[in-house]
């Protein structure tokens, strides 16, 4: 950048100079001259400008954006029943979920009034389409045993499911809905009279959630707390004495510990079979 010509000018006495400097075109080449005053030029033309501007659009990579992501109710329930399987109950809330799929909070209730009615969808989402009994599956004895299964593994899969529906009113929907009916109406077989039938199932039901109960809170403790099974607890053979309590020396015996694990695999079999060898006989009792 250089001066040009100066041209002196005389308003009230006082001298200004007026002074243009000489730049050349960014595009071209070509001398462009600046005024000593306002914006500078950077083009010696409008077609430099342009060519420019092309130049530009054709080096610069093309911005890609994001596709957003569209959120719908089955996109929430699949994301909610992830983070349940991670983190629990007590890990689900709305805001924790909405920053799993990166969206506000806000967006979540337009899909779903509540966590209640969330918690619903995903009851539903987990017991969606189950497999069909096998074919070789014939009697109600065989019908319970395979549904107390299906049953067991469910909370095996999802422990967060025991909680929601192990309550006098759990959320009720179609897949709840399709289960009961498979099981009461292997009940039904025996043609229990209706309040008959309500306890022997509530019996049986007890049993599959208390078993999956038992089993949560023991993964629960070798998981996240100390293992109080690996050493003799203080006093316990001073509590368990041969004499005061020779049952409880027999199964728990302190020269022993810890006791085997529990098996909960062949629990829930001898629980059911137990339970079923119950209410057959009461059956014929009443038949008789």
């Amino acid at each position: 950048m250089r001066p040009t010509s100066a041209q002196p000018l005389f308003r009230h006495g006082i001298s200004c100079v007026e002074i243009e400097f000489v730049t050349h075109c960014v595009r071209c080449g070509a001398e462009l001259r600046q005024p000593s005053r306002g914006r500078r030029r950077q083009y010696c033309s409008r077609s430099c400008q342009a060519r420019a501007y092309r130049a530009r659009q054709t080096a610069a990579p093309a911005r890609v954006r994001p596709a957003p992501r569209r959120l719908s109710a089955v996109v929430i329930t699949r994301a909610a029943v992830e983070l349940a399987d991670r983190t629990g109950l007590d890990g689900l809330t709305m805001r924790r979920l909405a920053g799993e799929l990166g969206v506000a909070t806000a967006a979540l209730y337009r899909h779903f009034d509540d966590r209640e009615q969330l918690l619903a969808a995903m009851v539903e989402l987990v017991l969606d389409a189950p497999s069909p009994p096998p074919g070789e599956l014939s009697g109600w004895r065989a019908r319970l045993r395979h549904e107390a299964q299906r049953e067991w593994q469910l909370y095996r899969r999802h422990p967060w499911v025991l909680p929601v529906l192990a309550r006098v009113r759990p959320p009720l929907g179609p897949g709840l809905l399709d289960t009961l009916e498979r099981t009461m109406s292997a009940f039904g077989e025996l043609d229990l009279p209706r309040a008959e039938l309500m306890s022997a199932y509530l019996s049986y039901s007890a049993l599959v959630q208390g078993l999956a109960l038992l089993w949560a809170s023991e993964r629960t403790d070798r998981l996240g707390g100390p293992d109080d099974t690996a050493v003799d607890p203080p006093g316990l053979a001073d509590l368990i004495d041969a004499t005061a309590r020779p049952t409880l020396y027999r199964v728990f015996d302190p020269q022993a510990w810890p006791p085997p694990e529990l098996d909960f695999d062949a629990l829930l079999s001898y629980g059911v079979d137990m339970l079923l060898d119950g209410v057959a006989v009461r059956q014929r009792t009443v038949t008789e």
